[in-house]
């Protein structure tokens, strides 16, 4: 049996869907304690911290996926290279949030390096998964 184009399409989007899902439950959570009476551990910009870590994670799954498509040999140099786009960005939005003068920046950093934790351990997973086909 052929396999047509659209299944091709859907597992190769699967785990960005996962990674919506992942997105999705964070800030559920996040909202839940923005209401309750832990929202002073949250710092006010927490939502720009979340749009940041998606973007970042569809930037790296996306270049994730062009290593790929040359038969995986390219794969662990294109996850170095994920690696260290995702160290640049995050220190390039710490560094602007910084320098722009955001109130409570030590709450923002922790809040930051929490969620980065949390949304790389979800990717770290996946990664796994992909390193035990080699």
């Amino acid at each position: 049996m052929r396999k047509s184009g659209n299944s091709k399409i859907l597992l190769i989007f699967a785990p960005m869907k996962q990674l919506l899902f992942i997105y999705a439950g964070i800030s559920a959570i996040l909202y839940g304690i923005h209401q309750s009476l832990w929202a002073n551990l949250l710092h006010p910009h927490v939502a720009f911290i979340v749009v940041f870590l998606a973007f970042q994670s569809y930037l790296t799954f996306s270049i994730a996926q062009i290593g790929l498509k040359d038969g995986k040999e390219k794969f662990i140099q294109f996850q170095m290279i994920n690696l260290t786009i995702r160290f640049i960005l995050s220190l390039s939005f710490i560094g602007f949030f910084a320098y722009s003068g955001t109130p409570q920046i030590f709450l923002f950093v922790i809040n930051f390096f929490v969620l980065y934790l949390c949304s790389a351990n979800f990717e770290i997973i996946g990664l796994l998964r992909n390193l035990r086909r080699f």
